[in-house]
């Protein structure tokens, strides 16, 4: 095994919790953008929700203007029926324009009804579009809100990153190369824990017991012990 001392174990030790930090940093920042995400497809949902009661009201003056034409249609035709009136010259050929512009006047009447009651509609639905309007702004403002909130804590993980990143960097410069590689490898495959407390004969990363006799000499820290389970790095708290 390499020689070491407890100063290199140590920077070890400290190199790996700077990078544990580091890494949770990088895991919440990656997942800021998701956060984002959802909130502004809340919002995005409002949106919809509005648009589709838009779309609807649009509908209902739609229809409510294809009523209208129908009205001037049958104004326009009695006017051209009591005019008919003034040239008849028998008495069934009035009667039957008099029921006929009579008809007229019932379909008038019964569109002026369908009239009225989509007007009431478009309405109510003009009512609810001003009030999704108003609480979708309110959702808006608690949203952008909460996006200052998260870009804010996102500007200040970024500068805890940097300087974890800067220690890392600085450890790192006082370890061994050959232990930076050493550690490196091991990291590599043992999930990005390097080095490992030994407690009471057993290892802290996989929890099984390592040899009583490598326990005694990592108490004397001067050589690199890896656990033969994980082999993982080993250190012992005197």
């Amino acid at each position: 095994m390499n020689k070491i001392t407890r100063e290199q174990i140590e920077l070890l030790i400290e190199l790996q919790q700077q990078e544990a930090a580091a890494a949770k940093v990088e895991s919440e920042l990656d997942g800021l953008p998701a956060k984002i995400a959802q909130i502004v497809s809340g919002l995005k949902e409002f949106e919809e929700a509005i648009n589709i009661k838009k779309e609807n009201l649009a509908e209902l003056k739609k229809v409510y203007r294809s009523y209208d034409a129908e009205i001037q249609v049958n104004q326009g035709r009695i006017k051209k029926r009591e005019e008919q009136l003034r040239s008849v010259t028998t008495n069934k050929e009035y009667q039957a324009i008099l029921k006929e512009i009579d008809e007229i006047k019932k379909a008038s009447s019964r569109i002026e009804d369908e009239t009225i009651e989509c007007l009431d509609k478009i309405d109510a639905a003009e009512n609810e579009v001003k009030e999704k309007e108003k609480e979708y702004l309110v959702e808006e403002k608690e949203v952008n809100q909460q996006k200052t909130v998260f870009e804010a804590d996102a500007d200040s993980e970024r500068r805890a990153l940097n300087e974890f990143l800067a220690q890392r960097d600085g450890i790192s410069a006082n370890i061994d190369p050959e232990l930076i590689k050493q550690y490196e490898s091991i990291k590599s495959y043992a999930r990005g824990i390097a080095i490992v407390q030994v407690k009471d004969c057993i290892c802290m990363g996989c929890n099984m017991n390592i040899p009583p006799q490598m326990y005694n000499e990592l108490h004397r820290e001067n050589e690199m012990k890896t656990c033969p389970h994980c082999h993982r790095m080993l250190y012992v708290i005197q």
